[in-house]
């Protein structure tokens, strides 16, 4: 990822983040089955087609209609031992006791308001996530706060609880599978409102969020168990909500390049004004079979796509002349947002559009017939075209036609995915209230004083202050207790230092992690168990901290082998003390011409060839201090 600097004030930048995290709790929030995964393949399969309803105000959330549209048949595996809440076909138990009671403390922490009587709402989702077409959610905690380090109070506007959705397993153009075993997890959504005003602050709310969360020792621990989206906005511009924010170090340029293409994309709004554009001009254009344009086209793809049977429209986008060419993100143009609209909704390729041509083997003769047959003006207008089945590019065309109308206000409030190179895609348009409405099979829950006094009795310490405990007790600086203490690693070093491990040990196995992972390796393939078997080797010799990095580089490429193997194929088992002494006197007859030279001068250079030898087999301080004895001996010898 790419970082840049930008002045945030000047852009006038308002972050909000939604941090969701699942609960510890012995059962689902609405059944009575198991909260986990299940590793087999599934006993049912039950297929499902979706449609959007009207809400309590007799609306239609723009949402559902855009997944609707994609007219995707949607299965669903299940397992025999789950029950038919599921696959919404029971209604739903009871809430869960312990994940309210969770739910309840954590709104005690953010000092929020809990209302008296809490109601279970239906939150509208059609991509097929959860089998009854909503998520059931219970508002539970509003108006809380929390303060950053520079005492800028950052507004938790609510907490609700919630179930989680079914997971995806995989999706095609026509059809998308989810299995359903996660569907129900219990699951808290904090929200704070958009007070956040640089990247730093960002950072240091999720962080701290997060911190409190797993402070609780109420939440589950591992890959998929907490997610972070952010609501981006700007001046002049609008709210954009990234989801899948899975790093702090994503943050800041995935903010930093949502900035540079909302500015763009008020360039660009800016500059249609400028040029007369208006909604009903292109709303007022139609899609024209240009198919006869390519009927001997040199680009194979629409070649074999005609010959297949499939169909060219187009349609003209008046005024916009050059502008879908302009680039708004890294390696993203603006007409790239036109097409992962058109490759969600309709699931085709994309669009091709006259700003990017002659290219694909399209000639400037083609690129002609297309002004011509929507007569376009050469200088003015830009025109589209896509190509695929005839049904699919009229869709796409009207897709084509809605993001046309929308750039005349700049950038569109919708939600969009991050990318690891901080850039973000097309998901949907962003949701409304038209999504919720109430539960009518659920009855309204009372919060008694009862409940409350039960809650206030829950042990919790706030990770700052277990961090100074920690640092005061080891000697070890705050600032880097504090920040293990922030991240996801927390309650390790806690179990860790239960195990009697050295805390400066488990900083050092961090640290490894941190920087494999920013290598590209899937440090998730480690689990808690291996690392806390890699540093218990440490620690009782049989290995040394320096084959750390090495055994967890490996782990992470071999996910199913064990410490031992690692061990075992990196040659990397411990050698003693007298091993290397020996090989030390050796290597300085053998190098005595040199070290006479060189002097004292030679020990960095006999250091790396040691290491290079038994790295990973002995402390390297262990092999420093060998290396200046046997050094020492030896000069003294030749001097006598």
């Amino acid at each position: 990822m790419v970082t840049m600097d930008i002045d945030y004030r000047k852009v006038g930048l308002k972050v909000g983040l939604e941090i969701h995290q699942q609960l510890d709790s012995p059962r689902k929030l609405f059944c009575f089955c198991p909260p986990r995964l299940i590793d087999r393949e599934p006993d049912i399969r039950i297929v499902r087609f979706q449609r959007p309803t009207l809400s309590e105000t007799g609306e239609i959330d723009p949402t559902a209609v855009k997944e609707f549209k994609k007219k995707k048949r949607i299965i669903y595996e299940m397992y025999a031992d789950l029950c038919l809440y599921e696959i919404d076909e029971k209604p739903p138990e009871l809430i869960d006791s312990y994940a309210l009671e969770t739910a309840l403390l954590l709104a005690r922490i953010f000092k929020m308001d809990i209302p008296d009587v809490l109601f279970v709402s239906r939150k509208q989702y059609l991509d097929g996530s959860v089998p009854g077409g909503f998520q059931r959610t219970v508002l539970v905690g509003l108006n809380g706060e929390l303060t950053l380090s520079n005492g800028k109070k950052i507004r938790i506007n609510q907490l609700c609880l919630e179930e989680d959705a079914a997971r995806k397993i995989k999706e095609t153009v026509s059809e998308v599978v989810f299995r359903v075993d996660r569907l129900g997890i219990p699951l808290v959504e904090i929200t704070t409102s958009a007070d956040l005003e640089t990247p730093e602050e960002v950072v240091e709310c999720a962080l701290k969020i997060g911190a409190i969360l797993r402070a609780t020792k109420r939440v589950r621990r591992g890959l998929g168990t907490i997610r972070q989206d952010i609501n981006i906005s700007i001046r002049n511009g609008t709210r954009v909500e990234i989801k899948g924010v899975q790093y702090p170090e994503w943050f800041k340029p995935l903010i930093d390049n949502e900035i540079i293409r909302q500015l763009r994309l008020i360039e660009i709004a800016t500059e249609l004004k400028r040029r007369g554009v208006t909604k009903e001009e292109i709303l007022n254009e139609k899609p024209i079979d240009v198919t006869y344009i390519f009927k001997k086209t040199n680009a194979r793809f629409i070649r074999k796509a005609i010959s297949c049977g499939e169909k060219v429209y187009a349609i003209k986008l008046p005024g916009f002349g050059g502008l879908l060419g302009k680039e708004i993100q890294k390696n993203k143009r603006f007409g790239k947002e036109f097409a992962e609209r058109v490759k969600i909704v309709t699931g085709l390729a994309g669009i091709i559009h006259t700003d990017e041509i002659p290219a694909y083997g399209i000639s400037e003769e083609e690129r002609k017939g297309l002004f011509e047959a929507t007569k376009a003006d050469y200088q003015r207008d830009c025109v589209v075209f896509v190509v695929g089945p005839e049904h699919k590019v009229v869709d796409a065309i009207d897709e084509i036609k809605e993001r046309a109308v929308l750039a005349l206000e700049g950038p569109p409030p919708e939600t969009r995915k991050a990318n690891p190179d901080g850039t973000t895609s097309f998901e949907r348009p962003l949701g409304g209230a038209a999504r919720l409405y109430p539960d009518t099979d659920s009855p309204p829950i009372e919060i008694t004083n009862n409940l409350l006094e039960k809650v206030s009795k829950i042990p919790f310490k706030f990770p700052w202050d277990m961090a100074r405990e920690i640092s005061q007790k080891y000697s070890l600086p705050y600032d880097e207790v504090y920040r293990i203490i922030l991240s996801p690693w927390s309650q390790l070093f806690e179990d860790a230092i239960r195990r009697n491990v050295d805390p400066r040990l488990f900083m050092r196995a961090i640290s490894i992690m941190t920087s494999l992972r920013r290598k590209g390796f899937d440090v998730s393939n480690i689990s808690d168990e291996k690392l806390m078997t890699v540093m218990a080797k440490v620690s009782l010799g049989v290995i040394s901290k320096e084959a750390m990095e090495g055994i967890l580089e490996y782990l992470a490429r071999n996910p199913n082998n064990t410490v031992d193997d690692a061990i075992a194929s990196l040659g990397i088992q411990k050698v003693d003390e007298q091993t290397v002494r020996n090989y030390i006197k050796k290597l300085l007859q053998e190098k005595r011409s040199f070290v006479i030279e060189r002097q004292k001068h030679a020990f960095k250079p006999l250091m790396g060839i040691i290491m290079k030898e038994f790295r990973g087999k002995i402390d390297g301080k262990i092999v420093a201090r060998i290396l200046e004895e046997e050094l020492n001996k030896f000069l003294k010898s030749i001097q006598e």
